[in-house]
């Protein structure tokens, strides 16, 4: 039986999801699913609670129902020149071979409930220079993609989703989704038996390594590797956590030298430790560093112990290790920061600015921005070059427009999303805009 359902906290955390999927991409939706003792006692939702002992404070998600828009997306170069358009999207990922998006029916989990069924997402891959749409189809009784997990490597895009329903007692299979970006086939390989719609994945070396928190009587913590040529799946590291104490996994990243976990250390529900543990690619493990004392710093100087611990729990949507000392933390909730391992100290780009600061998705080479919003306009991005942040100021072709997605592909192209909406007025508002570069 699940041990955990989704609680319902939409109009009070104002998260909004794709109907056919409660896909995750923290550049649109900045959502979580967070792990649960006890149901929220301000839950403005009858649903019954997603139980977890490892976060305190549930964070949940229901699709909201808007109408939809019917004009497409303009997509422009650098310099603003019109290159083509592609449909209104939930969520875009830039490939080599053009942009990753996907669409969705609108339907509420209301929906879902009353007529027991739902209408699956659809995936596209749209080419700039060439104008080609292709569409991959669906997958069958999808219930959430975890979009931030999205992974490029030898020419195919793979993402993570549960099917079933998360609201009810049945265990949902996780899946892995594989999109030929060439042949543009879909495959899926079942991972687990008994998935969770939070997970993480990272390429290592050509295969996948992926995390499961398998929910049994005993919560564990499952990395499975998987490879493409083979197609096999093996299980090559556990973590169990029972009555608060033992350890769980946040993110998984790898740099093609070391493997590197970003692990919470439980002693008790209010007892938690943040370590970054260091793997070869055998998965022996090399070292582990603990980085509580830096994440306290960045979480606040002025938040209560009990909110300290709540960020500390929260799960992780964008977890990185740049030269082996430099480590990029952004979790669902509100913090973003980096940190030199090695002397302790924040990067002062960073420090600040909370969930304004975002990392683009993709598997290009690493940059970040700022996300203002609200009538307000940085467009200020970063990249990693030679040990150090260097800032760069991007310019769309009005200057009301900010950045409200980014995302770079292996092979050195960008996509910057914009937009603009008066926060005194909603009608004063300009089209979304990609810039492909």
């Amino acid at each position: 039986m699940k041990k955990w359902r989704i609680i319902l906290l939409a109009a009070l955390l104002g998260v909004s999801f794709a109907g056919c999927g409660k896909e995750a991409d923290r550049s649109e939706t900045e959502s979580s699913v967070s792990h649960a003792e006890t149901q929220n006692s301000q839950s403005v939702s009858e649903e019954p609670s997603h139980t977890d002992p490892t976060n305190s404070q549930p964070v949940s998600e229901e699709p909201s129902h808007t109408e939809p828009i019917s004009r497409p997306v303009e997509v422009v170069d650098k310099d603003g020149k019109h290159i083509g358009e592609m449909p209104v999207h939930t969520s875009v990922t830039l490939t080599d071979s053009g942009l990753f998006y996907v669409t969705a029916a609108e339907q509420t989990n209301t929906d879902i409930i009353s007529t027991g069924t739902k209408e699956s997402c659809s995936y596209h891959l749209y080419d700039p220079q060439t104008g080609q749409d292709v569409s991959f189809g669906s997958i069958p009784e999808q219930d959430y993609e975890a979009g931030y997990v999205r992974t490029e490597t030898n020419g195919k895009l793979y993402t993570l989703v549960t099917t079933g329903n998360a609201l009810d007692q049945t265990p949902d299979p996780l899946w892995l989704a594989e999109f030929d970006l060439t042949e543009h086939s879909l495959q899926q390989y079942k991972i687990s038996d008994n998935g969770f719609p939070y997970t993480a994945m990272t390429a290592v070396n050509g295969r996948l390594l992926i995390l499961n928190h398998d929910q049994t009587d005993t919560l564990h913590d499952i990395l499975y590797l998987f490879d493409p040529d083979s197609r096999q799946t093996e299980q090559v590291l556990t973590f169990a956590l029972a009555d608060n104490t033992g350890d769980t996994i946040r993110q998984v990243y790898s740099d093609g030298k070391n493997v590197y976990l970003l692990r919470l250390h439980f002693e008790g529900e209010n007892t938690v430790g943040m370590f970054l543990d260091t793997y070869d690619l055998s998965f022996n493990k090399l070292s582990e560093r603990e980085i509580s004392s830096l994440f306290r710093e960045a979480a606040g100087k002025d938040l209560v112990q009990e909110d300290i611990l709540n960020e500390m729990k929260q799960m992780v949507s964008r977890f990185m290790v740049l030269d082996e000392q430099v480590i990029y933390y952004e979790n669902f909730s509100a913090t973003r920061f980096f940190g030199n391992i090695g002397n302790g100290t924040l990067f002062e780009e960073t420090e600040g600015v909370g969930d304004m600061f975002l990392s683009a998705s993709g598997s290009g080479q690493p940059f970040f921005y700022y996300y203002l919003g609200g009538g307000k306009n940085d467009n200020t991005l970063f990249e990693w070059k030679d040990g150090s942040l260097e800032k760069t100021v991007f310019r769309a072709n009005d200057e009301r427009y900010y950045i409200t997605a980014a995302s770079g592909s292996p092979n050195g192209q960008k996509l910057i999303q914009v937009d603009y909406t008066n926060p005194e007025n909603s009608s004063d508002s300009l089209p979304t805009k990609i810039y492909y570069f």
